[in-house]
């Protein structure tokens, strides 16, 4: 049994209890490092995080971007979260980056009661939701309930089947569901159809998960909102468990620790795509092109010294001579005197 100096609370910070209780078995060591420097100094870029835990920069937007996919952290700058600054990554940023949380409604109880009174859909809504989720709801859940409608837009039986893929995502925090609101409304997920077809291809992408956790021997867990949607991309592109696993072995032997944690899904997207973008989605096919892939990176040869582009010995030679020369000088100068 182990148990804390207490001494130590005298200067301690808050870590939120879902880190403790819900995401150590899932996070790996570079991703805990980065959001406890973010919990204990807020207001950090990625240069200062990368000073204080000896993490490379790269290293720790990636970590970061895992924290705001898990709702964990916000980023309010272009650095913390951003995951590469090359060309190629540009798609994948817009695509799959972590819905940021702008300034929502804030209805007060007052306006909840009355938009109650009025629209029986919304008081369906609210009772559906207190089964589906399972626990009774106060202001903080009904404003979450009233900015899907009001604010994203989303009728009352598409935020139904939101508020079942949630609970079937096991993502049923304010935030991540906010978050699952805001990607339906941006891309017009905004009828029964459409929200069955996506659900369908999160049900895919979950089998795809596990099966993936069953090949790279991880625990089996759930996938983050963010992941999801990779997930769905990858079954549309064509790979299966065993390709994105070939990403995952590809990109773990590329870090220099020879440790990747699975779920950093930004990693596995870079040889995914592009062997997607070469016709290659099986593992035969990938191993049968190799100069496609993206094979782990070469350490930089030390640089050689420059060759000069003069004779040294020439150089020598003539200076010497210059020398015997002032030298023969100043004896005739001395003889003079004499």
């Amino acid at each position: 049994m182990y148990s804390a100096d207490v001494k130590l609370y005298a200067s301690a910070f808050s870590v939120p209890a879902k880190i403790a209780d819900e995401m150590l078995e899932r996070c790996s060591g570079e991703q805990l490092k980065v959001i406890l420097c973010i919990l204990r100094n807020p207001e950090i870029d990625d240069e200062q995080i990368a000073e204080k835990t000896g993490l490379s920069p790269e290293t720790v937007a990636e970590c970061a971007d895992y924290w705001i996919d898990a709702g964990i952290i916000i980023s309010d700058s272009n650095d913390l979260g951003t995951l590469s600054s090359e060309k190629d990554n540009e798609e994948m940023t817009k695509a799959v980056s972590a819905p940021k949380i702008m300034p929502l409604l804030k209805p007060s109880q007052e306006e909840i009661d009355i938009a109650l009174e009025k629209s029986r859909s919304l008081r369906n809504l609210f009772n559906e939701a207190q089964q589906i989720l399972g626990k009774t709801y106060g202001y903080t859940t009904q404003s979450m309930l009233y900015n899907i409608v009001y604010y994203f837009g989303l009728p009352q039986d598409v935020a139904n089947l939101l508020l079942h893929f949630a609970k079937y995502a096991d993502t049923c925090s304010q935030n991540e569901i906010l978050n699952i609101a805001r990607n339906w409304s941006e891309n017009g997920i905004t009828d029964c159809s459409a929200a069955n077809d996506y659900i369908n291809k999160a049900t895919k992408g979950r089998k795809l998960f596990s099966e993936l956790a069953a090949l790279t021997g991880n625990a089996d867990t759930s996938p983050t909102f963010a992941q999801y949607e990779l997930l769905c991309r990858w079954i549309s592109w064509g790979f299966d468990a065993q390709a994105v696993a070939k990403a995952h072995e590809i990109m773990k032997a590329d870090k220099e620790s020879g440790t990747l944690n699975y779920r950093n899904f930004q990693y596995m997207n870079k040889p995914l795509k592009k062997w997607h973008e070469a016709g290659l989605h099986t593992v035969a096919e990938i191993e049968s092109a190799p100069s496609v892939t993206l094979e782990p990176k070469k350490k930089s040869k030390p640089k050689t010294k420059k060759e000069t582009s003069f004779d040294i010995e020439l150089v020598e030679k003539n200076s010497l001579d210059r020398t015997r020369d002032i030298t023969e000088i100043m004896n005739k100068k001395k003889m003079r005197r004499g």
